[in-house]
């Protein structure tokens, strides 16, 4: 076996749901791995390498509820960065237009546009014959991931009013209508999801848009490849942005990650860091952003990074960067301020 192969199963496009329901029936990702014909399941995968693994997972089992099943598995963290990029969008059609933007990480193996139609929001999956007889099966998966990750996102059922889907009804159609919800038309001529446009404007519970921010930069250096961070990392600094509100615990965060305390650390060694260091290393970027574009208290900032009073974070603060939280920020607008003075006392210069 390579040594990576299971090195980040971890991963990312939604394929961790789908890991963790065949892992209830017995079949491991090792399995599944080899009968996909890849070194990894981590890592960014390409839309060929994503479709291996779903036909993968289809011809090792005949179990006819496995899709959706994994599809309600669902959650934010199994789509790392990308997925709390989502989560804390001011408003669902905030993270909706990002989501649509970058839809690659959402797993998505057809092109999707989308159109409006009144008081209605129309997405289209293109050419999806193409994917023969394995289309059932990716469009359960696809469709049952994202109603689950919607519904995640606003805390609340997700408002579809109609699916298509360009196949004929199979033997179990009230699986489909007990998920989604909404009246369902097949052998339809083309494949569609009609929803409610009025849950754009409906806010995102987790909303944080200094979190949403950060994890967006993840993704867009991940877009122009930044890949010199190993899936196991980005997963976890994922983790701890989306739950930078409260204490995160090492064994909460292996559990979020499908693996135990042990191997979370044996693998974050083998990537020479340690997880309080990465903790660390997290809170204080998100520290520093608040401290120098935001406006909010100190005390605040401290609950904000999961401390629980100011005088830990004041302490932790300090230890990371050698001087105070305050100091720190009157040291960045300092600088801001001279910058901008020496700006201005440059510009007739310029203009001469």
């Amino acid at each position: 076996m390579p040594p990576s192969a299971l090195r980040d199963t971890a991963v990312g496009h939604g394929l961790q749901a789908l890991i963790e329901e065949l892992g209830a029936l017995g079949i491991d990702a090792e399995k599944l791995r080899r009968a996909a014909g890849l070194r990894s399941l981590g890592g960014t995968l390409t839309q060929a390498q994503r479709l291996a693994v779903l036909t993968a997972a289809h011809e090792l089992t005949q179990d006819p509820l496995l899709a959706l099943r994994a599809g309600k598995r669902q959650r934010v963290h199994h789509f790392g960065v990308y997925g709390f990029a989502l989560a804390t969008s001011p408003t669902f059609g905030d993270a909706f237009a990002f989501g649509h933007q970058h839809v690659e990480f959402a797993g998505a193996v057809l092109r999707i546009t989308l159109r409006r139609e009144g008081d209605r929001v129309v997405m289209q999956s293109w050419n999806p014959r193409s994917l023969r007889g394995l289309l059932p099966f990716v469009a359960e998966f696809w469709r049952a991931s994202m109603v689950t990750l919607k519904g995640e996102i606003l805390q609340d059922h997700f408002p579809s009013t109609l699916m298509r889907f360009p196949y004929p009804r199979p033997a179990h159609w009230r699986a489909y209508a007990e998920l989604f919800q909404c009246p369902l038309e097949f052998e339809s001529e083309t494949m569609e999801w009609h929803f409610d446009a009025a849950v754009f404007s409906r806010p995102c519970p987790n909303a944080s848009s200094l979190t949403a921010n950060i994890c967006r930069d993840f993704c867009e250096g991940l877009i122009v490849g930044a890949d010199g961070e190993s899936s196991l990392l980005r997963e976890l600094r994922s983790y701890f942005l989306g739950n930078s509100g409260r204490r995160c615990t090492a064994d909460e965060a292996a559990a979020a990650l499908g693996l135990s305390r042990r191997t979370l650390f044996r693998r974050l060694a083998q990537d020479g860091t340690a997880f309080q260091d990465l903790l660390d290393q997290t809170r204080a970027s998100l520290a520093c952003e608040y401290l120098e574009n935001t406006h909010i208290s100190v005390s605040e900032i401290a609950e904000r990074c999961g401390f629980g009073d100011e005088a830990n974070f004041r302490r932790a603060f300090t230890r990371w960067r050698t001087i105070t939280p305050s100091a720190w920020r009157r040291s960045r607008r300092n600088d801001e301020h001279a910058s901008v003075s020496r700006l201005s006392s440059t510009a007739p210069l310029a203009a001469s």
